[in-house]
């Protein structure tokens, strides 16, 4: 008999863990008018950290996707957004098994990794778009571009240095008490 991949329990996960990110994604400071500081990507990667790469990215994309939907400025490219944010958990979840069954050390050391992999991969992929976006899009000059994109280099990777630190330390709070409500097994980490 075929396994599904969305089983109950992976579903439920993903739901989960999708508002999650959408509810974090409103813990935010604003900076000016071109960016913000929160907690979305730590989420994401958490997400990633703890059920693996599909569930990870799926859930880090529509998580964030669902709070575009709540943003006039942010809907036209919410499904940008599902892509970007898709690859902190993603890359995440891809790295972070490969720390599965070692040591709690290890495994912390691959988490970190792992989220540090995640979050410079958004902010690679989010500075990308934004040049694209305003340099060729908008029309914007380059002098323009370029200061717009300082501001939000610098607010992304203080809202990468915050996720790495969150998701590490919530996977490692959170992974023993998921092994003990059997969540955390092979079947959910794909």
């Amino acid at each position: 008999m075929e396994k599904k991949f969305w089983s109950v329990q992976r579903l439920a996960v993903f739901g989960l863990m999708s508002a999650l990110v959408f509810a974090s994604s409103w813990m935010q400071i604003p900076i000016g008018d071109v960016s913000r500081v929160h907690l979305g990507n730590g989420f994401c990667a958490l997400t990633g950290l703890l059920f693996g790469p599909w569930v990870g990215g799926l859930a880090s994309g529509m998580g964030s996707m669902l709070f575009d939907f709540t943003n006039p400025l942010y809907i036209a490219e919410s499904w940008i957004t599902f892509l970007t944010k898709f690859f902190i958990g993603f890359v995440a979840g891809l790295i972070a098994r490969k720390g599965m069954g070692k040591s709690p050390a290890a495994q912390r050391a691959w988490d970190i990794a792992a989220a540090v992999a995640g979050t410079l991969t958004y902010v690679v992929l989010y500075l990308g778009k934004s040049f694209i976006m305003m340099y060729f899009i908008e029309r914007q000059t380059l002098g323009a571009v370029q200061v717009q994109l300082v501001t939000k280099l610098l607010s992304s990777l203080i809202n990468a240095g915050a996720g790495v630190l969150l998701a590490v330390i919530l996977a490692g709070a959170l992974r023993p008490a998921l092994k003990r409500a059997g969540l955390f097994r092979k079947q959910l980490l794909c």
